[in-house]
């Protein structure tokens, strides 16, 4: 009998965001279908993953969905978009 490989995903060798867009091609997620399930613009979840825009909301949203929280971008400081430039 042909041995079994185990599925097992290390993305412990690089950076946090090439983990999480790893992470979710590997569980056959889209940036799409997240924006749709928490009624956002694709665009928000992309400067949430990139940590440009890391909404508390947002990220606490995204870990109920089942993304693992080690993989998120540390939220931001309280609610509210960010000031203007």
């Amino acid at each position: 009998m042909e041995e079994m490989k185990n599925d097992f995903l290390d993305l412990s060798k690089v950076d946090r965001e090439t983990a999480l867009r790893t992470w979710l091609v590997y569980n056959r997620i889209d940036i799409k279908g997240l924006a749709t399930q928490l009624g956002v613009h694709s665009g928000t979840i992309i400067r949430v993953i990139t940590g440009e825009r890391p909404s508390r909301h947002l990220i606490a949203q995204l870990i109920k969905l089942g993304i693992p929280a080690h993989l998120l971008p540390e939220p931001g400081p309280g609610p509210g978009r960010p000031p203007k430039r």
